[in-house]
């Protein structure tokens, strides 16, 4: 998809361990994000799933230059990102956003809902003559009543300060947004409502969303597509009803066997897929596919041959990385 909005092409993030003070020696690298591809088009919405460490954070943060990558590229819209520096960069971050997991970390406790949204706008668009007329509008697409904008941060509960990031977020009117996790540290109802206000964000403004996440049965009800995250490297990308519905990679078959059911009878005489051990240390992951310590189905040629990603013919939007995709379907 040379045409996508949003081009990801074998970025790769590594993070250099060094012992010492003086004479520091090199004594290994953490393989964050290890090769990972991906088109977007515009208005999509992605979400990006995984355990705990598979470097979900990392890649969102890297295809937004906060982290620089080690390799590969991003091309947002046509301009590579990773080729901007300085005042370029800076000039281009009012393209993208993030919103962060938490929302208390990420607010300035000492501003002021107005001003925090006011800089947002004052530095992004000069071209804005009525600012408070601006902030307003903002906070009332968000869900906040314009009369709390001189109130400060830990004035509000949770979700509402994650009302606030987003208000942020869209202050410079960026076409692509990532959010890191959300809703984890939310209420289920909030996290509901939050999704629900991405979603009709997405529609209004359309915007290209990737919202990362470990819940699945959370990314299904935003996401066009699902792309699961493993050790650094996509396994497998599809539609999120055909990933949710029929999973082609192990990884994805026990991600969905372990989202709850909410109901008792269903969920206590259906299969769980239980993987055994941890997930390998990115800084020696093991040769071969990466998920052949813990899969079900490994064969002896797992642990050598490098899995391509690849479709099954019963699923052509459906892609995953593994050598036994076709005999295990």
């Amino acid at each position: 998809m040379n045409n996508a909005f949003l081009q990801v092409d074998d970025l790769k993030t590594h993070f250099t361990l060094e012992k010492g003070v003086i004479f520091k020696k090199h004594i290994g690298t953490v393989r964050a994000v290890d090769g990972v591809t991906l088109n977007l088009a515009q208005g999509e919405v992605l979400g990006l799933v995984g355990e705990s460490g598979c470097g979900k954070s990392t890649l969102g943060r890297t295809i937004l230059q906060l982290i620089k990558p080690t390799g590969g590229k991003v091309v947002l819209n046509g301009t590579d990102l990773t080729s901007l520096h300085g005042a370029d960069l800076r000039r281009a971050r009012a393209d993208f956003q993030m919103i962060f997991q938490d929302p208390y970390a990420s607010l300035n406790p000492r501003m002021t809902v107005y001003d925090t949204l006011a800089e947002a706008i004052t530095l992004h668009r000069p071209g804005v003559e009525n600012i408070a007329q601006e902030v307003a509008k903002l906070m009332e697409k968000v869900g906040l009543s314009p009369r709390f904008q001189k109130k400060y941060p830990h004035e509000f509960s949770g979700g509402q300060r994650q009302r606030i990031a987003i208000a942020r977020a869209l202050a410079v009117e960026p076409k692509l947004i990532i959010a890191d996790e959300p809703v984890s540290a939310l209420d289920v109802s909030i996290q509901g409502q939050i999704i629900n206000l991405l979603n009709k964000l997405c529609r209004e403004m359309g915007l290209t969303l990737i919202f990362i996440s470990h819940d699945l049965s959370v990314v299904k009800h935003i996401s066009d597509r699902i792309a699961v995250m493993y050790l650094g490297k996509i396994v497998e990308l599809g539609p999120a009803t055909q990933v949710f519905e029929r999973p082609l990679h192990p990884y994805t078959k026990a991600l969905v066997s372990a989202v709850p059911i909410p109901d008792p009878a269903r969920e206590k005489s259906r299969n769980r897929l239980l993987l055994p051990g941890e997930p390998p240390s990115p800084i020696s992951p093991p040769l071969g596919c990466p998920f052949h310590p813990r899969c079900p189905y490994a064969i002896e040629a797992c642990s050598s041959v490098v899995p391509s990603f690849e479709s099954v013919p019963s699923a052509p939007n459906q892609s995953a990385a593994c050598i036994r995709l076709k005999e295990i379907h």
